[in-house]
Parts: structure tokens; sequence; C-alpha cells
């Protein structure tokens, strides 16, 4: 007599059914991954991703013409950082990269900035670094600048001259006189009283304008009339001299241009041969200013091959902490402490 072996279908229908719903389970898992994959990969986060970028040798950006030029045979690097925005996946990666970091965008985009906008402010940026590397050169050459336009930076309120003169406006004559400096304006004013009426020769927007402009008293009556207006000189070097540096932007290459314009007008290696990288920006009174991204800039001085890379003082605890093994980081306060440091460099 065999035991009754009792087989409840009900069982074996539900185990059946588990069986064949795994793969629906297995579908629907993987099309809700799916689904999460794009929402990330569409998810633009708050934060920059900074990767060291391309390096170029600053005095071949150095034009200079009317003066004896001497081409360095080391180099004097410029360098850049890379920026760009990141999804999740992005931000993972840059996580795990030594060299890659992460910094919030508000650092550096102002609210509501668009990409042309912020192109544009940068270039603008790399501008006034030129002129300030370009200046701080040549009064280091000895040379001086020659005073070519006088602007308007500011009008005073509730003068004549604000109701006809703006911020911008270029003075180019005064009752006939030719105008290309401060003091030029200041003795054009000469033999004025307050209340007189003066012819002003301006340059708006490309244009050329002449308005009249009644003189103003002054708070001390001893120092003559004035026309109401705060004026700021646009200056020159005494010979053709710029810098072009192409699609470039940021004022952090200042000091690398102010060392390579005084490297390529002075006979003799300032160098000696070697290959220096460095950054940082160029104040008027030599001074070297902290700069972002200094940890990519490292980085990528280190691949392009130099053997140093000068940096700002403040930057410099931030510059120790970059991915790198054995480039020499050198802190910098002033354009004086640069010049000093490859002066007393060991010929390659």
């Amino acid at each position: 007599m065999y035991p009754e072996v009792i087989v409840t279908l009900s069982n074996l229908d539900n185990q059946q059914e588990r069986r064949s719903s795994w793969p629906l389970y297995l579908v629907g898992a993987l099309f809700a991954a799916a689904i999460l994959v794009i929402v990330a990969w569409n998810i633009e986060l708050p934060y920059l991703a900074f990767s060291s970028g391309p390096v170029s040798d600053a005095a071949d950006a150095i034009v200079a013409e009317g003066v004896d030029v001497f081409p360095p045979d080391g180099e004097l690097l410029m360098l850049t950082v890379v920026s760009q925005d990141v999804n999740v996946f992005e931000a993972i990666i840059a996580g795990v990269d030594p060299t890659i970091d992460l910094v919030r965008k508000e650092a550096y985009r102002r609210e509501g900035e668009s990409d042309e906008d912020y192109r544009r402010r940068v270039l603008q940026q790399m501008n006034d670094s030129e002129t300030r590397a370009i200046t701080v050169a040549i009064d280091h050459l000895g040379y001086e600048m020659v005073p070519i336009e006088v602007l308007i930076t500011d009008v005073v309120v509730g003068k004549p001259a604000a109701e006809v003169l703006q911020i911008g406006d270029s003075v180019a004559a005064v009752d006939g006189i030719e105008i290309s400096s401060g003091a030029e304006l200041t003795a054009a004013l000469v033999g004025y009283e307050v209340g007189d009426v003066i012819e002003m020769e301006i340059i708006r927007e490309g244009s050329v304008q002449v308005v009249a402009v009644e003189l103003a008293a002054r708070d001390n009556p001893e120092d003559g009339p004035m026309i109401g207006i705060i004026i700021g000189e646009l200056n020159e070097p005494p010979f053709p001299l710029s810098i072009e540096p192409g699609n470039v932007g940021g004022p952090s290459a200042g000091m690398m241009h102010t060392l390579a314009i005084i490297d390529t007008l002075t006979p003799g290696e300032m160098t000696h041969g070697l290959v220096v990288a460095g950054t940082g920006t160029i104040q008027f009174d030599g001074t070297v200013g902290n700069i972002g991204g200094v940890r990519q800039k490292v980085v990528g001085a280190e691949a392009a091959g130099a053997s140093f890379i000068l940096v700002p003082a403040g930057n410099y605890d931030e510059a120790l902490t970059a991915e790198h093994d054995s480039i020499e980081i050198v802190p910098i306060n002033d354009l004086d402490e640069a010049i000093d440091f490859l002066q007393n460099l060991e010929a390659a």
C-alpha cells in the first residue's frame, strides 16, 4: 500500500505564477533604473567642475614694435582652468578624481548671468589685466606711459555738467584746445570764472559731439571753477606694445604677462633657459593677487614640464594640496619677489 500523496493545485499555480512574474519584475526594475539614469543625467547641479586647461608661453603673446626685443629661450608658462557644468554622474566622477574640483557656481557666476554674459565679463577682466601688466612692466623697465585720452568716470550731481555730460564720455577738446591728459584739462580752465560757459568736444559711443558746459564753484573758491566731473586717464606705452593671448579670459595671467614683457624687452635670459609656470593677478603697485583654480594649475604646470610654478602667497597652502610629484611650488607676494626668484635660478 503506497502512502497517499496529496498535491494542492492552488500551491502549484502560485509557484508557477511567481516563476512567470520574475521576468516582469526584472523588466520593470530595468525600466525604472533607466528612468532614474535619464533623470539624473539631465539634472544640472549648482556646481562647476574645474580641471586643468591649455598651457601656453606668455612670451608668445607679447607684441612689441619700434624697440629691440630679445625672445627668451626659456618659457614662462601661462596656465588656464576649464570649468563646466555637471550632472549627477559627472559630479561623482569629479569627486573621485583628485585633479578635478567641484566649486559652487555662485563663487564665479553672478545670479542670472548667461554663458555669453560670463564670457564677456572674463574677457573684459583679461583686457583690464593686460593694461595693468603693460603699465607695471613699462614702469619697471624705466619707461614712462604716454597719456592719450581723458575719460569721464563720474559726474557731480547737481552741477550743470551733469545735464550734458555722461560717464564714459571722452574729453577731446575744451574751447578748441586738444586734451589728452588730466593736467591739460586743468590747464585749459585757467582764467575762467564760475558761471562761464565752455565748449567741450567729447566722444560718445564713437561719435564726436560738442556741448556747452557752465562752470561750477568748488568748495574752496580759491581753487577756481570746476566742470563737475571725475576723470580717469588712458595711457599707452611710448612704443607699440600689446598682449595677444587669444580667446583666453580672466585676470590670473597678469603676473606672467608682466614677467614676459620684461623678459622680452631685456637682454639675457630671465628664466636661464628653464620652463617656469605661474599664475596670479597683477596690481598697479606690483602686488600679486589670489586666483581661482590653483590646484588645477599646479597639475597643468607639471604636465607641461615646468620645473617651478609661481603662485600668489595667498594661494600657497591650497596649491600644496594639489596632485603633484616633482614640481616646486613657490609663493610670491609681488613682482619684485618673482623677478628675484627667477634671477637666482641656476641655468638649465
